[in-house]
């Protein structure tokens, strides 16, 4: 890959701005949106690697984005009220060597990325996709703000007028902070120069969420094993006419097959003065001989002609898995495992976790789908937990919160009723019955102690009154709901499928599916029932849930 994770920003010795490809790699590698305003183009002359990169503030060891592409600020198009110009950033970010270098490499990951030809494993959304009235990004989530000035039709008044009503709002549970974000001031500012008024619905149409548009991605890797050789069918695999004649004297035999992609391993013999010779090569399944870079064909060892198959097929044919990294860390026995990362990838200031790979993750989530004692599916969450709000948190405690690092994020005080108001349209989306999460005593347990007072204050005292808050108006409570574990046997999920293993972790059986895994399950091995925080969703709670949706806060 041209764009690696440590060379995407390209900062100077001296003066205050640079260049980022970083959220390029976010959407190319990682399955985040695409926030810039062109496409990937398959034909690598229509892509300009300079709408790709991003124009960056440097403070100290973090960065901000001023707004821009690059190819932005080459024809001049600075964003209103950035306060940058154009001339003294240009001449910062002049065609140095650097400059040139970083610009091709972006365009050498373009051109890779336009000639893909298919992604393998594609993971089912987290949401279904967003409309244009989808202020922040994702459906089912509006602004109050916004709803209640549609509310009121055709009124019309001034811009002072108006924020006096906006202040009546917050009175009646408006927060300030929607309102900031909005960016209603300046317009009424300018209202009020210009003795005009505005209807209700025209100063709604102007609030805008820009910066706050959300994203919801899990975090995926490549499989360790992109195709799988087995034994041959015993069928003739059918020559194609790519396939060379073998030569006089020499036999050709398929040693591994893959089914799924039509690769072969062939190991290639022949007579010599010397004796017979064989040799091994890695075939397509349209039959074309793969080449290494220095034009090799045959090799010494079957495995040398394996890893070049392996190496075409990563190239061309990925299978991208949503497994996360932290599964370990979750009981087994779960079906679906999934790490969500809650995003804020048009957010100007960067916040980067030690934990993901990603800009400005909000809040992380670690679920899987289990059964509950009644029988039914629930959407378990391992673990909900903002390392942004945590740091910001400590930061202010401590009355170090001066770097644009430990600035408290969007919906600081609130992450926690935002992610869990995703959380619920997921579940409602995917026609779970219930969502549940550990106890705080459970997370003790987990990470032995480690931060044991916050963790009982999140999982037993706020997500609970989070989510009785959210979803009193539609009659649902929080309870105590039960969900099946392993106890003395272990189930876990991997690439090739669902693994069952002994008291003893010795592997059982292997099988594509939780249900085929379960023949696996060794004899004298038994559930406990582990009574976790929850609320049930029936039919009528999740169309309510999916019809009226949820505000972004309060």
């Amino acid at each position: 890959m041209a764009v690696k994770p440590y060379s995407l920003e390209l900062r100077f010795a001296q003066g205050d701005y640079g260049l980022s490809a970083r959220r390029l790699r976010e959407f190319t590698e990682l399955g985040q949106i695409n926030v810039f305003s062109r496409a990937i183009s398959e034909r690598s002359e229509l892509n300009d690697p300079a709408d790709f990169v991003d124009v960056i503030h440097v403070d100290g060891d973090t960065f901000s984005l001023v707004g821009c592409t690059l190819a932005d600020l080459r024809v001049g198009h600075l964003p209103a009220n950035s306060g940058v110009q154009r001339d003294v950033v240009l001449n910062d970010l002049a065609e140095t060597n650097y400059v040139n270098d970083f610009v091709r490499e972006v365009q050498i990951h373009l051109d890779r990325c336009s000639d893909r030809q298919a992604v393998r494993n594609q993971h089912q959304p987290f949401l279904p996709p967003a409309k244009a009235g989808d202020v922040f990004g994702v459906p089912f989530v509006f602004s109050t703000l916004q709803r209640r000035l549609l509310s009121m039709g055709k009124s019309k008044a001034g811009g002072d007028q108006w924020l006096k009503t906006i202040e009546n709002f917050q009175k009646k549970g408006l927060r300030a902070e929607e309102f900031e974000f909005a960016e209603l001031s300046p317009d009424l500012c300018v209202l009020d120069d210009e003795n005009g008024q505005m209807s209700a619905g025209e100063l709604a149409g102007l609030c805008n969420f820009k910066d706050l548009r959300l994203s919801v991605i899990p975090v995926i890797s490549n499989a360790q094993k992109q195709i799988r050789f087995a034994q041959p069918p015993e069928r003739a695999l059918k020559r194609t006419k790519k396939l060379p004649k073998a030569q006089t004297g020499q036999t050709r035999e398929v040693a591994g097959f893959d089914p799924v992609l039509g690769y072969r391993i062939e190991q290639v013999a022949h007579q010599t003065l010397w004796g017979n010779e064989s040799h091994w090569q890695a075939v397509l399944y349209d039959g074309t001989v793969l080449q290494n870079v220095w034009g090799q064909s045959l090799f010494p060892t079957r495995d040398a002609a394996t890893e070049l198959a392996a190496f075409h097929a990563k190239q061309n044919f990925p299978k991208r898995l949503a497994l996360g990294r932290f599964g370990r860390f979750a009981w087994t026995g779960g079906k679906d495992y999934r790490e969500w990362l809650i995003t804020l990838p048009y957010y100007p200031a960067s916040y980067l976790s030690g934990h993901f790979d990603v800009r400005n993750v909000l809040a992380h989530v670690r679920c899987d789908i289990r059964e509950g004692a009644d029988g039914k599916r629930v959407l378990m969450l391992q673990e909900v937990q903002s390392d942004w709000a945590q740091r910001a948190r400590r930061a202010v405690s401590s009355g170090d919160s001066n770097s644009d690092d430990e600035q408290p994020p969007p919906f600081f005080k609130e992450w926690s009723a935002l992610a869990m108001k995703l959380v619920s349209l997921h579940a409602a989306f995917h026609g779970l019955d219930a969502v549940a999460w550990t106890r705080g005593a459970h997370q003790v347990v987990r990470y032995n102690g480690l931060g044991s007072a916050g963790l009982i204050e999140l999982y037993d005292r706020t997500l609970p009154r989070e989510v009785n808050r959210m979803l009193k108006p539609i009659g649902i409570a929080c309870e105590m709901l039960g969900v099946f574990v392993p106890v003395n046997f272990g189930i876990k999920q991997t690439e090739n499928g669902y693994e069952v293993y002994s008291p003893d972790n010795v592997l059982l059986g292997t099988a594509p599916t939780l249900e085929d895994a379960q023949q696996f399950v060794p004899d004298g091995a038994h559930e406990k029932i582990y009574e976790v925080h929850g609320v049930r969703l029936n039919d009528t709670v999740r169309k309510v849930i999916l019809d009226v949706g949820f505000p972004a806060w309060g």
